[in-house]
């Protein structure tokens, strides 16, 4: 009798432990639900009950998607569909939660508990629709094309970086990108005048994609020490990982620490096929108790009341506010009361919720044809393009919808669920919802970082645009053309040409 393979038996084991863990978060989903409704008539209640049976939902989808994925239900292999199941249901279910205490200033403050409870509603069909087209697929014939492009650029340059020194030709393409920005147009990040997002000109979308090249240079460079192993990588990679940590920090973002941080996790667990243990426990621990706090201060200090600092000043007075983080960090009183501020940041329920309860009765429904066109329209450089309308649907909701004023310059978060529910209600949200489905799942068909190096850089890119789903539905398809670009240029920078035969 022929033993079965090795891998075969754990697999064996595997899937029926994640259908039964399906089963038991669908079934707590359901009892979970069946609470908030009966609890309606106490809205408070209710959206607790509600955002736990989202978290529940997403979390039996992502162990459903998770029995073809192997034994790390996709995470640790940098599947794009299982970590935006991840994030729903934290950022739409766990997070949540924190509306148990209903803001009374500010923004959200416009947002009642009722139209949270039907925004909660949404998302959960929004995410189950998105979970179908991942798991139906795009179909064999777009299979076929999307991996007979990768194929092509794998015989056209190898696996191996060309050079020690493409790492840094890669961050000088980057920083050299931000300066410009920087010079052209005033701020940086959060940081300087921010009156220019209001403008536009046709070098600006040119500088913001070479700026991605930085942390593609860090990823570079964790390519070259833990794949290939060269003298002088680790050298390389300690620089310019804290020279991008000070970037981010300068900027007044948050998101650039975890970009950076996943340009060294992603090549490492890739070569490992494991997380970097470390990094689940330190990265954690320094986010809460030194970058959220310290980015609490410098954008307080950038941006008071009365003006804002311009980036040569918010420079100089990073190393003080810095300094002075770390003399205060105290992670016994810190954790808790910056965890929840965490919970209430990455809350991405107000953009649905605000939406919900203003269209279309105080607000019209927009075109369902602007979903197809608004897109088209924004591939075309503005270069070629100079009178292009400008694309800020961000700065749109913070001053339609939450009734901010014209004066403050300011973008909320748009997912894309509710991008498509503004642009003619449900009948939009179902075939959009499924698109993107369908769309992430090419992505992990085609895209084995594990296999293919190349993987890693795109991988990268996607990332914080699917995963964190803060962008709106037209931003997200427009720039698909823009990343693929800066990808194949990154590519063709950074890793060795192979001789045409």
């Amino acid at each position: 009798m022929t033993a079965a393979p090795a891998d075969a038996r754990p697999r064996a084991l595997i899937v029926p432990v994640r259908v039964i863990a399906a089963t038991v978060l669908a079934a707590a989903a359901v009892a979970l639900l069946s609470e908030a409704l009966t609890t309606s008539d106490r809205p408070t209640h209710a959206v607790i009950w509600g955002s736990l049976a989202l978290a529940a939902s997403a979390f039996a989808l992502l162990c459903l998607v998770g029995v073809r994925r192997g034994a790390g239900l996709g995470l640790a292999r940098w599947r794009l569909g299982p970590w935006i199941l991840l994030w729903y249901g934290v950022a739409f279910g766990l997070a949540t939660a924190t509306w148990s205490h209903s803001p009374t200033t500010g923004a959200s403050a416009e947002i009642a508990l009722s139209s949270v409870l039907r925004a909660l509603w949404l998302v959960t069909v929004g995410m189950v629709i998105w979970a179908f087209g991942y798991l139906v697929g795009p179909g064999r014939m777009a299979r076929d094309r999307a991996a007979r492009m990768v194929g092509k650029l794998g015989r056209r340059y190898a696996a191996e970086i060309r050079s020690p020194m493409a790492p840094w030709i890669l961050y000088a393409i980057g920083i050299a990108a931000r300066l410009a920005s920087v010079a052209t147009s005033g701020h940086f990040g959060y940081v300087g005048d921010t009156s220019s997002v209001a403008t536009a000109t046709g070098y600006a979308q040119f500088l913001a994609g070479f700026s991605l090249c930085a942390p593609l240079a860090v990823a570079a460079a964790a390519i070259q020490l833990y794949r290939e192993r060269i003298p002088g990588a680790r050298a390389t990679l300690t620089v310019l990982f804290l020279s991008e940590l000070v970037f981010g920090a300068a900027a007044g973002g948050k998101q650039s620490f975890v970009i950076t941080v996943l340009a060294v996790a992603i090549p490492f667990s890739a070569t490992r096929h494991h997380f970097p243990k470390i990094l689940l426990v330190v990265f954690p621990l320094i986010f809460l108790t030194v970058v959220i706090p310290f980015n609490r201060a410098y954008r307080g200090a950038v941006r008071g009341n009365s003006s804002s600092l311009a980036p040569s000043q918010a420079l100089a007075a990073a190393p003080d506010i810095f300094r002075q983080t770390i003399l205060r960090a105290n992670p016994v009183t810190a954790l808790p009361n910056t965890f929840t501020y965490l919970l209430q940041r990455i809350q991405e329920i107000d953009s649905p919720a605000i939406i919900m309860q203003r269209t279309p009765g105080q607000i019209a429904f927009i075109s369902p044809a602007q979903l197809v066109e608004a897109p088209a329209a924004g591939i075309v450089p503005r270069a070629i393009w100079p009178g292009k309308p400008i694309l800020a649907t961000g700065d749109q909701i913070s001053h339609e919808y939450f009734g901010l004023p014209v004066t403050s310059v300011t973008s909320s978060a748009v997912t894309p669920v509710a991008d498509l529910y503004r642009h003619g209600g449900w009948i939009p949200v179902i075939p959009g919802m499924f698109l993107l489905g369908c769309g992430v799942r090419l992505l992990d068909d085609i895209l084995d970082v594990r296999a293919n190096p190349h993987a890693i850089f795109l991988v990268l890119l996607a990332f914080p645009i699917l995963v964190k789903n803060e962008v709106d539905w037209i931003t997200l398809v427009a720039g698909i053309p823009s990343t693929v670009l800066i990808w194949l240029l990154a590519v063709a920078l950074t890793f060795r040409a192979r001789r045409l035969t």
